[in-house]
């Protein structure tokens, strides 16, 4: 398959007039991003089943058009400058120090000057021997006399390593061929009014001052070009040449008129032999340039993985953390405000240098939106909701927001954005009537309250974009977990507490709902686990996540005041029934109207036999386990 595309133009006051000879682009267009699959300023594809698609896309979702690659974005960038005025003076950093600091990957990248080229230099290093001299010379204003500056002519190939300082002059009209990364430092912009970020620290950290290194090559004629990068050849083509495919192969025409498979081509074109491209036939007069991408090596490869977890300060949301970190991850955190963020005890993980945190909210869409184009995240852990079911009943309109369409508006900023990503969202058993008893993947959903009703919805909308969309969107229907960082709002902190009351004050009594509702009591430990496994596997898929283990309310507040040596003994019945302490007679636990749920599920116990057969899970913690925990923790 040969894929045609066409550039993205940028406008620049720079500009020179090169491009308007080719394109019909814009006045003052500066680049043509011939061959991109940057977000946002991707090549659109203009011929064939995929016409109209951008060429990222095509990369996120067909990836087997281009062979076994590894890499999250298409691997090299083309494009077109011509320049009227000199440009800033710039420095790429390694890959060591990209990693370090972005968490991205370096850039190496490589210039052909074409024939209307009308300068006569480049600048390519600084004549100083280190940082400190080099600084010097900034504060003094004298750093346009240290420019190294040197010989080019039309057809002159430039190579530019991480850590070259270097920059293109007035009059230039240049092909560059560099690595798809967005990293640059902008060491010195001639003073330039508006005057211009500067990255001088940045700077300075990668500067190669070794200025001896052979840079230029002439690619007048027929020539190759070979680095660990990609491999670059000019092709002078004159009759019919039967090309064979090396596999997913870039061009772009210098010059001349002909055609390639029966279609023409000329100067400006740019196309793409895909990986299943067989033999083509190329006739005419023919200058092209093509470019092979390799693949990285496994250590090029090896960034941190970023993930971002909306709903963070939460149990599940610190467990999750927790987790991540150990696993070399770099996590950021969603929060509605600031003052959040001295809850559930995150401040052990502010000083790591691998965890951030960001201010947003899932009601609204331009802070969902900035926040995913910020961060990238490779995985999503979508644990953000108006969670509790009872208050679900009071304010039904702004628990749909929260839960309904806030799930929705992550998911179209994904789509929107293209971000390669995989979503974990988090569901509820609360789907389940619990008529229908354990329940599984294949348990009809019978929801009552409006928070169960809104999470219905995020369910079936992260299935509908799963399936619509391409995205790797998975359901993890969670049953009931506990742990230590439990919000006091919720039945089992609330029955530790209250034993711990109990203890403390004579005349407390622990006032409860409905004791007969059956529930499991795993750990948020087991479960944050389990999250992450979701998002490892190969294929999306939706999931019951369960111990299998289901136990009352009542048996949980026996279990509790038995860790403290309390023995419950159980007398009445409905709103009468009482726990009081078996040996004293003293009543320890109520039942109160006020906390009885309308439309409470009977027996929430699931099957998740699919899920451990799958991926292996297999929960540490049972029921005593967490108890020990929940009443030794604050």
């Amino acid at each position: 398959m040969i894929l045609f595309l066409k550039p993205y133009f940028e406008t620049k006051p720079w500009a020179g007039e090169e491009l308007n000879k080719i394109y019909d682009c814009p006045l003052n267009c500066g680049e043509a991003w011939i061959v991109s699959g940057f977000e946002k300023k991707s090549s659109i594809i203009v011929n064939g089943k995929y016409k109209g698609k951008t060429l990222r896309w095509l990369w996120l979702n067909h990836i087997e058009l281009f062979g076994d690659y590894k890499d999250k974005e298409f691997p090299l960038l083309l494009k077109l400058i011509s320049s009227k005025e000199k440009l800033s003076v710039q420095v790429h950093p390694n890959d060591n120090y990209a990693i370090k600091k972005h968490n991205q990957l370096g850039k190496f990248e490589c210039w052909y000057f074409l024939p209307e080229t009308k300068a006569e230099k480049v600048t390519l290093g600084v004549n100083v021997k280190n940082a400190i001299e080099l600084k010097n010379i900034l504060n003094s204003g004298r750093i346009e006399d240290y420019l190294i500056n040197k010989d080019i002519k039309p057809h002159s190939l430039v190579v530019v390593e991480p850590g070259c300082v270097h920059a293109i002059h007035e009059n230039t009209f240049v092909l560059e061929i560099q690595e798809s990364s967005d990293i640059t430092y902008r060491l010195y912009d001639y003073n330039r009014i508006p005057k211009r970020q500067l990255h001088i620290e940045d700077s300075l950290n990668v500067i190669d001052y070794d200025n001896n290194k052979k840079m230029i090559f002439d690619f007048q004629q027929q020539q190759s070009f070979k680095n660990e990068h990609f491999n670059l050849y000019k092709l002078i083509l004159n009759g019919t040449v039967e090309y064979e495919n090396k596999g997913f192969e870039i061009f772009y025409v210098l010059n001349g008129k002909g055609t390639i498979n029966s279609t023409p081509i000329a100067k400006g074109d740019s196309f793409i032999f895909t990986k299943t491209t067989d033999k083509m036939l190329i006739n005419g007069t023919l200058e092209l340039i093509a470019v092979v991408p390799k693949m990285k090596d496994e250590r090029r490869l090896k960034m941190k993985k970023s993930a971002l977890i909306t709903g963070i300060i939460s149990q599940d949301g610190y467990y999750l953390t927790k987790l991540l970190l150990s696993k070399n991850y770099v996590v950021h955190g969603l929060l509605q405000s600031k003052s959040q963020m001295f809850n559930m005890g995150f401040e052990e993980f502010y000083n790591h240098s691998d965890f951030f945190i960001h201010i947003g909210d899932m009601t609204d869409t331009s802070s969902v939106n900035r926040i995913l184009e910020r961060v990238r995240p490779d995985e999503i852990y979508h644990l953000a909701s108006q969670s509790h079911v009872d208050l679900s009943f009071d304010i039904p309109e702004y628990t749909a927001q929260v839960n309904a369409l806030g799930t929705l508006r992550l998911l179209d900023a994904i789509k929107s954005s293209e971000i390669k990503t995989k979503l974990f969202h988090m569901s509820t058993a609360q789907l389940f009537s619990g008529e229908e008893s354990p329940q599984n993947e294949n348990t009809k959903f019978d929801p009552v309250s409006p928070y169960a009703i809104s999470k219905l919805y995020a369910h079936y909308i992260v299935k509908s974009y799963r399936e619509n969309y391409n995205l790797f969107a998975v359901n993890g229907i969670c049953y009931n977990h506990e742990s230590s960082k439990k919000d006091l709002s919720f039945v089992s902190k609330k029955i530790v507490n209250g034993v711990k009351r109990c203890l403390e004050d004579s005349n407390y009594i622990l006032e409860l709902g409905n004791l007969n509702a059956m529930r499991e009591w795993g750990h948020a430990i087991d479960y944050a686990n389990a999250m992450w496994l979701m998002l490892q596997q190969n294929k999306p898929e939706d999931f019951v996540i369960s111990t299998g283990k289901a136990y009352s309310v009542r048996e949980f507040v026996t279990k509790a005041f038995l860790k403290k040596g309390i023995v419950i003994k159980w007398i009445g019945q409905g709103l009468e029934e009482k726990g009081i302490d078996d040996k004293t007679g003293r009543i320890l636990v109520s039942i109160s109207q006020e906390f009885l749920r309308p439309g409470d599920a009977k027996v929430l116990v699931g099957d998740s036999t699919l899920f451990r057969n799958k991926t292996g899970w297999d929960p540490k913690y049972d029921i005593e386990d967490l108890l020990d925990e929940m009443m030794d923790g604050e």
